[in-house]
């Protein structure tokens, strides 16, 4: 449906004379509502001309769930794409996937695609940079974010403590001699990439080593060949680094084969840690040692928490951290 009118939840709960909280049971059609603050409320939408999904639909029981994604070609969202399937399929609800990349950063972008097509609900696997967006975004749809964090409370998510794994990666690369470490990342926009690296440097300082920022990159996408290059140039330096600890296995296949054009032996020469542990990471070569994340079960259990949001919209919200395990092989 489309909106008329750009209109917050603040908005309309300043002339209702309302708090938040109340205009968003209103919104997800709960019961637990006085009456005469119900009608308060609704009254306060039609002045404003505010148009919700979730309040003009006598039903979301469509059973569609729109996917948010940055990039389809990555093989994490693969994984978390079929633990999102799989779970809607034992449901009866069908999965529809739409690729952002950075072209969508305004409700008003996200509604040439919504405006036409009616989802029961949305499953985000980017981040969110405008507050603005989320918040329209989750008043008119139930949402709940996977993989990326998110810092507002009234929204579900289902992730793996980014800090605490980039902490592991570098602790490992530490113990195993390397002084010299540098990091392979994405932007800092993605809140995984700040976190990651968060705990990459915190491990350098708690092992009393110093980064050099020249060996700290960032990359606009997860690309090979887009990082192979980057990954040369770090590798080709008169000091280079040791090792190198890369946020997503694409870049530590990227540095794998950069360390073998310039005649380089893995671990030998560099050694490299790389994330998500993907079948990528036993099909290089020296098999990868990596960070795994349960993408699969990630993907089921942002399912799981959207259809709970689905049938009952007044569920609480859920914050599911998941485990993450390093896979020790001999690219280390």
């Amino acid at each position: 449906m489309a909106i008329s009118k750009k209109v917050t939840i603040q908005q309309i709960a300043d002339a209702a004379n309302v708090s938040i909280a109340t205009v968003s049971r209103i919104l997800n059609r709960s019961s637990n509502v006085n009456p005469e603050t119900r009608q308060r409320v609704l009254d306060a939408m039609k002045a404003l001309e505010f148009q919700s999904k979730t309040m003009d639909s006598p039903s979301l029981g469509n059973n569609s769930i729109l996917v948010c994604t940055p990039q389809i070609n990555n093989p994490f969202m693969t994984e978390v794409m079929m633990g999102i399937q799989d779970i809607a399929y034992q449901h009866n609800y069908h999965v529809f996937c739409f690729q952002s990349r950075n072209y969508y950063n305004s409700i008003q972008d996200y509604e040439l695609f919504l405006k036409n097509n009616r989802f029961s609900g949305i499953i985000l696997i980017h981040n969110v940079a405008s507050p603005e967006l989320l918040e329209d975004l989750s008043i008119r749809y139930p949402v709940v974010m996977c993989s990326e964090h998110c810092r507002d409370d009234s929204i579900s998510f289902v992730g793996i403590d980014d800090y605490a794994a980039g902490v592991n990666a570098v602790k490992h690369l530490v113990k195993t001699g390397h002084t010299r470490i540098g990091l392979i990342n994405s932007p800092l926009h993605n809140n995984y990439a700040k976190h990651r690296e968060r705990g990459y440097r915190s491990a350098m300082e708690e092992a009393g080593l110093t980064v050099n920022e020249g060996w700290v990159t960032h990359l606009p996408e997860l690309s090979f060949d887009m990082a192979l290059p980057y990954i040369t140039g770090v590798l080709s330096m008169k000091e280079r680094p040791d090792a190198l600890f890369c946020v997503s296995d694409i870049f530590a296949a990227a540095a794998l084969k950069a360390a073998s054009n310039l005649g380089l032996r893995v671990p030998e020469d560099v050694a490299v840690v790389g994330f998500d542990n993907t079948a990528s990471s036993i099909m290089v070569t020296p098999a990868l040692t990596t960070v795994s994340q349960p993408s699969y079960l990630m993907g089921q259990q942002a399912c799981e928490l959207l259809l709970e949001r689905i049938e009952n919209p007044s569920a609480p919200t859920r914050r599911v951290v998941l485990s993450t395990e390093l896979i020790v092989r001999a690219s280390t």
